[in-house]
């Protein structure tokens, strides 16, 4: 198959495998100043200590952290309860007529969440808002734009409009939560928002189960030219494809579908199973040139490993992702996204390609 050039970025026409992520609070608005702090976890999520007190050190005091700053407080965002932490609760729940205490219980919850909120200019998305889709605006979709990035299901500009960057990244949060897949934010979508634990991206070592997962996660996303590869800047994951260089079924709809390529799948796996971001969005080709690519024989393959198809083993067109033996059949099995009018599949796996191990 041939390849398309879009943006200085050629893309693969062929197959591709794809996967997402984890969830948080909505008031993290300032979050990039605790980019070494532990993810914030929402302070009324089970995860948290009914009481939050002096010598904690998690993502609960984070998102405390995070939220006595909106409220007037100017303490470092770094997860750890020490004394500036309980001298600003102190002074948060003398202001807010509560018992100054400094520990931060369910009452002082409760006033520190409304405080955050009005500050910030956040909602709450179960409770004052609707379903949210392509098309919708205001505070109600700044905070899922606010939400989805703190789950690192996409790389979206907090601008309070729910465009393509920001349906991608619904989309992300439904596969890895294991949702209905249709990019909009309905009640199953806020709920598992604001009870969910936040994850970091994998990192270290490639998991290749990790992986694996993240491709499975999107069995049944329609194949898309284009998809998956941040044309519009919304990161990894199915997005809406384009018709430069199209040359599959008429009329093209690939420019108003949401889906994946096979590059585009297979972007998302490792970027989701293993934080690696293969070739930044790039195509077939330009992934077999990543750093994180090492030849190898067919004989050495092993779950979690690539198959490029091609006319040499940097002039590729297609990818699969080696899903192993299927304990079921013994068949040899590959996570792909084949074509137009198909979808990401999982299948006997084809040979004859130029193989590759990804490691970190």
């Amino acid at each position: 198959m041939s390849t398309l050039l879009t943006g200085r970025r050629r893309l693969s026409l062929g197959l591709a495998l794809a996967a997402v992520l984890t969830g948080v609070g909505a008031y993290t608005a300032s979050a990039a100043s605790a980019a070494a702090a532990p993810a914030p976890i929402p302070l009324t999520s089970s995860a948290c200590p009914a009481d939050l007190q002096q010598g904690e050190a998690d993502g609960c005091v984070t998102q405390l952290q995070l939220e006595l700053n909106l409220t007037g407080a100017r303490i470092t965002v770094d997860g750890q309860f020490g004394p500036a932490t309980g001298t600003a609760v102190r002074t948060f729940q003398a202001a807010h007529a509560l018992g100054v205490d400094g520990i931060v219980g369910p009452a002082t919850k409760s006033a520190l969440d409304a405080a955050a909120a009005a500050a910030s200019g956040t909602v709450d998305l179960r409770t004052q808002c609707g379903d949210l889709q392509t098309g919708a605006g205001g505070a109600c979709v700044s905070t899922l734009q606010t939400m989805l990035n703190t789950f690192h299901a996409g790389r979206l500009t907090v601008d309070g409009q729910f465009g393509p960057g920001t349906d991608t990244a619904v989309r992300n949060f439904q596969a890895v939560h294991a949702l209905t897949i249709d990019g909009i934010a309905g009640t199953a979508v806020k709920n598992a928002l604001y009870t969910s634990t936040p994850a970091p991206l994998p990192s270290g070592a490639v998991d290749p189960a990790k992986v694996l997962n993240a491709a499975k996660s999107y069995l049944g996303v329609k194949y898309v030219w284009g998809g998956g590869h941040s044309l519009r800047g919304e990161g990894p994951g199915p997005s809406l494809g384009t018709c430069d260089l199209y040359n599959g079924p008429q009329p093209c709809k690939a420019n108003i579908t949401t889906g994946l390529d096979c590059s585009g799948l297979v972007r998302a796996a490792f970027w989701f199973g293993a934080g690696i971001d293969l070739a930044n969005g790039g195509g077939t080709t330009e992934q077999t040139q990543d750093k994180h690519l090492t030849p190898i024989t067919e004989s050495q393959r092993r779950p979690g490993d690539v198959e490029y198809f091609g006319a040499d083993a940097h002039n590729t067109v297609h990818v699969v992702l080696y899903a192993g033996t299927d304990p079921t059949t013994g068949a040899d099995m590959m996570y792909e996204a084949r074509e137009t009018n198909s979808n990401v599949h999982y299948v006997t796996l084809r040979t004859g390609g130029y193989w590759y191990h990804v490691t970190a």
